[in-house]
């Protein structure tokens, strides 16, 4: 039998609890034995071989049979080829009128009361002569429209987003309203969301949101001299004021009054801001339950942007935290580091994307006009616009761009071993930095190896340590947490 390493397919790392094997194509983790090493060992000084050679080769430390088992395994996980006829790998065309879309993001109001530096929507959207307010009868048909298209899924999500989705909160109360009442005409079950800059909440505000059990995601950037840096108010005289202390009484009642569901923080990390450990502790000490870290968004050449050692400052950061987290973990205790709870997650249930995210397979955003795109970042952008929701969806195009989004299209990703869990890479991310949205997002991928490799090291630990902290912990702690946009 003739053997080919595929080496693609197999990422072999040391971890506290030793060595493991990553067989990328399916994203599972094994626990390497002595024979495993060796074979591993011996393909990789010599990719082609037949198993007889193979079998020779470790006759003196491993019998015929173990060496057979390990190469069957190592066949299975595709990690081998052997010369038997293999039907030809094809990618397989999708259908996304057969997604049904459970989630639709509302840009209620693009205009914003803050003048954040690393935004991402034009000025022109939101600070114009007349930025787009989303109206009854617009409202009225994307919340038929997210019930239209969601077929036989119970449950549906809708997520408030702007600009700032709190400076038409008049129009948000309809909706609600509205979709439980459709909801319950339906039977189905209508979960609210929202992302929030904070700096309007009121107690009627908060009120409403424990009324009706919305999901709460605050984007702050850290303690005052962090937040303040990026996030501030423009005052008539063109002057820059940061809005900490604006948000932070806001918070407070926040934290007072809201009991519903735990509250969620977003951070946009960004150049010359960057102290994770500082930012977790301060704002776990105001009252969020968990804290996600998201890299900011950026083209070359801003003064906001992460360059390499930016993002290796990041992961430094990511990583004292997460032996925060362990510690905590082995007294029985959660951290809510998003971040780790998500990969965590997505290795113990065994992850294996062929697209980053469900933008298009599920989400889609309606902008202020009723328009849908891919996902919130994109409302402006011709070239995701996929109909109106009161003309219906352009199937056609939609389905044009998923299929050219599929894993299988990125050839540079198919020698990376995290690609399962990454699929490729923000499509925003991708079309601001490459100028397309379907290239991957190349100037991510050493830190997202790193992180990854640094997260499987921890998932085993807590294995060894604290047997069942992931099942009763983590995916219970996320499953409990409000759905954010990352």
């Amino acid at each position: 039998m003739q053997l080919r390493f595929h080496p693609e397919n197999a990422y072999p790392m040391t971890t506290d609890s030793g060595r493991v094997l990553v067989a990328a194509k399916s994203m599972a983790l094994f626990e390497m034995d002595a024979v495993c090493e060796a074979v591993l060992h011996y393909a990789q000084v010599r990719p082609t071989c037949s198993l007889e050679q193979l079998t020779a080769a470790l006759a003196d430390r491993f019998s015929a049979e173990e060496v057979a088992e390990t190469v069957r395994e190592f066949v299975r996980l595709h990690i081998f080829e052997t010369d038997a006829p293999v039907p030809a790998a094809s990618i397989p065309e999708l259908d996304v009128t057969q997604f049904p879309v459970s989630s639709v993001v509302v840009n209620v109001a693009n205009k914003c009361n803050l003048h954040c530096t690393y935004c991402y929507e034009p000025d022109e959207a939101k600070y114009g002569p007349t930025p787009v307010q989303m109206d009854w009868p617009t409202a009225q048909a994307s919340v038929d429209f997210l019930f239209q298209k969601s077929g036989q899924s119970r449950e549906v999500n809708l997520i408030f987003f702007g600009g700032e989705a709190l400076l038409n909160f008049k129009l948000m109360r309809q909706v609600v309203a509205y979709a439980e009442q459709k909801a319950q005409t339906e039977d189905k079950v209508v979960d609210f969301s929202i992302t929030t800059n904070g700096t309007l909440l009121t107690d009627g505000v908060i009120d409403f949101f424990q009324d009706h059990r919305f999901g709460v995601t605050i984007s702050i950037d850290g303690p005052p001299d962090l937040h303040d840096k990026r996030r501030s108010f423009l005052t008539a005289g063109g002057q820059r004021k940061g809005s900490y202390q604006v948000l932070a009484p806001r918070l407070e009642r926040l934290f007072a009054r809201y009991t519903a569901r735990p509250v969620v923080a977003r951070v946009t990390v960004t150049k010359d801001a960057i102290d994770i450990m500082r930012t977790y502790e301060h704002l776990t000490g105001l009252g969020f339950f968990e804290v996600g870290f998201s890299p900011v968004t950026a083209t070359n050449g801003t003064d906001y942007g992460l360059e390499p050692a930016d993002l290796h400052e990041v992961l430094a950061g990511f990583r004292q935290l997460g032996s925060l987290y362990v510690e905590r973990a082995v007294a029985g205790r959660y951290t809510g580091f998003s971040n780790l709870s998500t990969l965590l997650t997505d290795i113990h249930v065994g992850t294996n994307k062929f697209f980053p995210c469900g933008a298009g397979l599920g989400l889609l955003d309606v902008d202020g006009n009723g328009d849908v795109y891919l996902c919130h970042r994109f409302p402006g952008s011709e070239e995701h616009h996929y109909g109106n929701v009161k003309d219906g969806l352009d199937y056609d195009r939609l389905n044009a761009f998923v299929n050219k989004a599929h894993l299988g299209n990125k050839t540079v990703c198919q020698t990376c071993w995290v690609r399962g869990l990454c699929g490729g890479g923000c499509y925003h991310e991708a079309m601001t930095q490459f100028g397309d949205a379907l290239h991957p997002n190349l100037h991510y991928c050493d830190f997202l190896r790193a992180w990854t490799e640094y997260g499987i090291g921890v998932y085993m630990e807590l294995q060894r340590k604290t047997p069942g902290f992931v099942e009763q912990y983590v995916l219970r702690g996320r499953g409990d947490a409000p759905k954010e946009l990352t």
